[in-house]
């Protein structure tokens, strides 16, 4: 397997850009982490960019799976493409459908449909371009997801991987009850909620953890998480978390004051910006990332995905993330 850590500078894209074509040459697997703006101008230089790339060299098929969406720029680039003779398919959340952003996709003639289930929410955030590119991470497609909030993306290039996400995709868009795959090798793993528990993955992962874990979240209100964690400390591991501070403040079940109170180093991100990352990061060799926040409904009944990295190299991209925002 091969593995990338990259910036967003024009040199670093170019250089991305041909590892990722000689590494499919040879069938391997190409992982990129992106991380949001939080500062400056809009539309500039943001992973958005990135992705209408990918969107644009799309060849036959493009499927997305998101939850919100604001940003005109990648809605002009899926117009653009679906004219071009893209066949593009969208699914989203029943309770986001009404928005502009979708009406107009769907009066350019592009098929967008959405889940049935109030209680649930469709959580995913995740682009599948032609059959080896899939974009997945924390960030909806808005504005303030690229420009603002604390936010990461993961490019992977991997055909086998791409069918993983396909037949989530296809799963949902079908309304099928067939139970969606999950995805293990050595270096990366995918998982899929309400079908795969991801509750006892991220759980087994941390009662193996024996140094160190730094968590970044949205939301954290689940209980056996964070009693995992509490165990963690106790058996001399370093655990440092860092929550959305609206989340805290305005969520009646947070874990917030219980994890304080058992000594767990752990902080409120400003006010300034949204923390909406969903990341843990074990041992300095373990990421785990996606759209999955640490509560019971996004494990039972929400629609989510995450992604499993284990690479030192992947680790200290997103350790190097959490220590500018813990030391902000």
């Amino acid at each position: 397997m091969f593995v990338y850590g990259c910036a967003n500078s024009e040199d670093t894209k170019k250089q991305n850009n041909d590892t990722a074509n000689q590494t499919n040459q040879n069938k391997k697997i190409v992982i990129e982490p992106y991380f949001s703006k939080t500062s400056g101008s809009y539309y500039d230089n943001g992973v958005d960019q990135l992705i209408i790339e990918d969107i644009k060299k799309a060849n036959k098929s493009i499927n997305i799976m998101i939850y919100n969406w604001t940003n005109k720029y990648l809605k002009d680039a899926i117009i653009y493409a679906k004219n071009k003779g893209i066949k593009v398919k969208i699914y989203t959340d029943d309770q986001e459908i009404n928005n502009p952003i979708y009406k107009q996709l769907i009066d350019s003639g592009i098929e967008v449909s959405s889940d049935q289930d109030s209680d649930a929410i469709m959580h995913n955030k995740v682009l599948i371009v032609d059959d080896n590119i899939v974009w997945s991470g924390s960030g909806n497609w808005t504005v303030y997801s690229f420009y603002r909030n604390f936010e990461n993306y993961i490019k992977i290039v991997s055909k086998d991987i791409n069918q993983i996400y396909q037949d989530k995709f296809d799963n949902l868009y079908q309304n099928s009850s067939k139970r969606s795959k999950s995805y293990k090798d050595e270096n990366i793993e995918i998982y899929f909620s309400p079908e795969h528990n991801i509750e006892d993955i991220l759980i087994n992962n941390i009662q193996k953890a024996t140094k160190s874990i730094k968590v970044m979240v949205f939301s954290f209100t689940n209980s056996l998480i964070s009693k995992s964690l509490i165990d963690a400390k106790n058996r001399g591991v370093d655990v440092k978390i860092i929550i959305d501070d609206k989340q805290h403040k305005y969520q009646k079940y947070s874990k917030y004051d219980q994890l304080l109170s058992s000594s767990i180093e752990i902080k409120l991100d400003s006010d300034k910006q949204k923390m909406h990352n969903k990341v843990i990061i074990l041992d300095d060799n373990i990421v785990i990332t996606g759209s999955y926040n640490y509560t019971n409904k996004a494990n039972d009944t929400n629609d989510e995905n995450i992604v499993v990295i284990k690479d030192k190299n992947i680790s200290k991209v997103y350790k190097d993330e959490f220590k500018k925002i813990y030391n902000d």
